[in-house]
């Protein structure tokens, strides 16, 4: 039958009302689509920004647990100083440094630049710390940082050779007053490396504080020939000495006195500079 008109309006269908709906509902929900994706994109972020801070809090912590740990390792010659303020200056200037390296080796005892950075930093404490002594217990304390500089050059030789780390801790027994055995030692370094410049001049340089004029010159020119280009410095320095021993040699002979002057600490102490450069890791 034919749907009747009312005011020249015809009445909707339920199919056309069902579809008008589901029209409706859809165009809201596209509308509402901005706002959820900020409600969800922003709980997004916000998620991000707390794991962000969760990691960032982490690493701070990791670092104040390095350095706590860095606090608690022990260095040899930080405490029992004597009362001399050289030597409490030059504790200020080591201790870290040394510590440093020890908590490096603390995670790996094998840890090479560790082993040979802490034993050049206990000599060259060592070796300041001699110079600055004049009484027995100061010089005890030069000692103690000198034997414990031979020891860490002792662990890296154990696992490494090393011609360089060899005349460092032959230098090193010198400094803490054996002499001979540091002779003996850097000899057969010579032996053992004869292309060696570096070791032939700080051979040179410990036969010159012994007074031996002739051993010393003849190490010197061994030195200075082995070191033609000038690659170490060593060339000019065993040629300033060696004029210097000549010299020394027409002064005595002139004089009638079988005496010796002392060596040239300052141009020893450069080519001991020279040495840690060559032997050096610093990481």
């Amino acid at each position: 039958p034919k749907e009747k008109e009312l005011g020249g309006t015809r009445k909707m269908s339920t199919g056309v009302k069902v579809l008008i709906g589901v029209f409706a509902v859809v165009m809201a929900l596209s509308m509402m689509l901005p706002s959820l994706t900020a409600i969800f994109g922003g709980s997004t972020a916000e998620e991000e920004a707390t794991e962000e801070e969760a990691d960032a809090q982490d690493g701070e912590a990791e670092e104040e647990a390095e350095e706590a740990e860095a606090e608690e390792v022990k260095v040899v010659g930080e405490d029992d100083i004597p009362e001399n303020d050289t030597l409490t200056s030059l504790a200020e200037t080591y201790v870290e440094t040394a510590r440093k390296y020890l908590t490096r080796l603390g995670e790996d005892e094998k840890n090479l630049a560790a082993l040979l950075n802490l034993g050049q930093t206990y000599m060259n404490w060592g070796y300041s710390a001699k110079s600055s002594a004049s009484t027995d217990e100061e010089t005890a304390y030069a000692k103690t940082l000198l034997d414990t500089a031979m020891d860490y050059f002792d662990r890296y030789l154990e696992l490494n050779d090393s011609a360089t780390v060899k005349i460092d801790r032959a230098l090193s027994q010198y400094y803490a007053g054996d002499t001979d055995d540091a002779i003996k030692a850097l000899e057969a370094v010579c032996e053992e490396y004869p292309e060696n410049p570096l070791a032939w001049a700080q051979l040179a340089y410990l036969y010159e504080t012994q007074y031996d004029t002739e051993k010393a010159s003849d190490a010197y020119r061994k030195a200075a020939e082995l070191d033609a280009d000038e690659r170490y410095g060593v060339k000019s320095y065993a040629n300033q000495r060696l004029i210097s021993l000549n010299a020394k040699v027409d002064s005595v002979s002139d004089a009638g006195d079988a005496s010796i002057e002392s060596t040239d600490t300052d141009g020893q102490n450069e080519l001991l500079e020279k040495l840690n450069g060559e032997a050096g890791l610093s990481y």
